[in-house]
């Protein structure tokens, strides 16, 4: 018996010794969000995946400066570097969807996998502009009514950035496992261009345009979720996270 458990030890100790991926989730809020609007969804989430939530800089404070895209993709991606080697999924909402699309495009060797729920589209304005320019000025022009001041100045930069990117929407990486969820609820009174149904047409070409060479990819579309998927269906949201990161494995 002795001989026997000496000749597996080393064996054992080559297991013990081999690591072990945790599965980091990390999430990108949505323009305006904290990390508080993902609580909905986080208490749907297996309890040995590590959470990695938290407020971009821009609106940490009221008084905070603005911050570029460049940036908020530079300041996730340092957010990374700790848990480098480990299993990462990125989860983006809207505007966060963006900062998520931008950083797998730079750093594929860091991440997994992504969500994207109801993502921005890097390209999505000036489509939207070659279809109703007028209507895009108004939304705008109700933005800057209603928008607290220091969010005011975040949205006046976005805009900008938006209306100087490439009309084109480019692919994300083809080997990259995606999960991208789009919205099909039709509102009653449109408020924005978005909500129109020339814009839910153009927002979910913008969407198929993203996964357009993707060969992993999960396009869930539903009226049963709004522009919110994470807080309309979190458990669906969860379950989509869990099955991408199954497939994966």
């Amino acid at each position: 018996m002795h001989k026997i458990i000496h000749f597996c030890l080393p064996f054992i100790l080559l297991l013990s010794a081999s690591p072990v991926l945790a599965t980091v989730v990390v999430f990108e809020a949505g323009f305006g969000q904290t990390a508080q609007s993902w609580g909905p969804l986080l208490k749907h989430l297996p309890a040995d995946y590590k959470v990695i939530t938290y407020t971009r800089p821009s609106i940490a404070k009221a008084n905070a400066k603005p911050t570029s895209i460049a940036e908020d993709v530079q300041h996730l991606i340092s957010r990374l570097k700790p848990f480098q080697g480990e299993e990462i999924v990125l989860v983006g909402h809207s505007y966060g969807g963006l900062i998520v699309s931008q950083v797998a495009e730079l750093t594929p060797e860091l991440i997994h996998g992504v969500v994207l729920l109801e993502p921005t589209v890097l390209s999505q304005r000036r489509q939207f502009k070659a279809i109703d320019s007028q209507r895009i000025a108004k939304d705008d022009e109700m933005m800057r009514q209603y928008l607290p001041a220091h969010l005011l100045a975040q949205y006046q930069l976005l805009i900008q950035q938006l209306d100087d990117a490439a009309i084109d929407t480019y692919p994300l990486p083809a080997d990259l496992p995606v999960a991208l969820f789009t919205s099909t609820r039709r509102a009653a009174d449109p408020m924005f261009f978005e909500e129109t149904e020339q814009g839910k047409q153009q927002w979910l070409a913008l969407h198929q345009a993203l996964i357009a060479n993707s060969e992993q990819a999960w396009h869930i579309r539903s009226k049963q979720f709004g522009h919110q998927p994470h807080k309309d269906q979190p458990a669906l949201v969860a379950q989509v996270i869990t099955e991408l990161l199954s497939h994966k494995n």
